[in-house]
């Protein structure tokens, strides 16, 4: 299965990567690759192992594999790593480069029924920019509309049936996703996206339209797609 474990999309410099703009990290089994979203390619030198560029990142949940992780500038610099069957998530933080003596429970994070055990997180931006986190699980899903602090509840009226509003799209939640917004695609089209990964396969979602572009194989639509061992 080609789809990584987690997914997250975060300033190059939060990376110390000596470049503008964004990168994409995608995470799979114990290692990592960056996708550079200006240049549109994969960065040269991936996948390399986790423990070399996060150390003590996977150590913090031995026997556990990373579910997800989770990027709120909101919130502050740290990001979240969710673990397989961990109720708390684990906090990197990117300035000291280590692993914060202190984890956060998912039910902080993530209030509700359906963010209870393995839920694949996405953060993204709605149309009018409004930023939002979404929790898909089985056959549905939820949202929380992001605030300066860790959300009191799930939006008014979810969760839902996620068949229901990714029509055409999804019906089973995916193994990841992350939100991205290009630079260098299209003066035409939209370029603000959200991409969900499911086994050998993902899906982009349009936001402005709230509609399915298409759903591809990812070796063929991320070309250059590492080699994860």
């Amino acid at each position: 299965m080609l789809s990584p474990d987690a997914v997250l999309s975060l300033p190059a410099s939060v990376l110390g990567l000596d470049r503008t703009g964004n990168a994409i990290c995608f995470f799979k089994n114990r290692q990592y690759a960056c996708w550079d979203v200006d240049g549109d390619t994969i960065l040269p030198g991936y996948p390399r192992d986790i423990d070399a560029d996060w150390p003590g990142l996977l150590d913090a949940c031995p026997g556990r594999a990373l579910r997800g992780a989770l990027h709120v500038p909101e919130w502050g610099p740290g990001i979240c790593f969710l673990f397989e069957g961990a109720d708390a998530a684990v906090v990197w933080d990117p300035v000291t480069r280590s692993v914060a003596a202190q984890r956060i429970p998912t039910a902080t994070l993530f209030p509700g029924a359906l963010a209870r055990g393995d839920c694949t997180i996405v953060c993204a931006e709605l149309t009018g920019g409004e930023r939002v986190i979404y929790g898909f699980k089985g056959f549905d899903y939820t949202r929380w509309t992001v605030r300066p602090s860790y959300p009191a509840a799930e939006d008014p009226g979810y969760p839902r049936r996620i068949s229901d509003d990714w029509k055409e799209g999804l019906v089973l939640a995916p193994r990841a996703g992350v939100y991205v917004e290009w630079v260098n695609r299209s003066s035409a089209h939209s370029n603000r996206k959200i991409y969900f990964f499911m086994g050998d396969l993902y899906l982009r979602w349009d936001v402005p339209s709230n509609t399915r572009n298409y759903r591809l194989d990812i070796l063929a639509g991320w070309k250059g797609w590492p080699a994860f061992a």
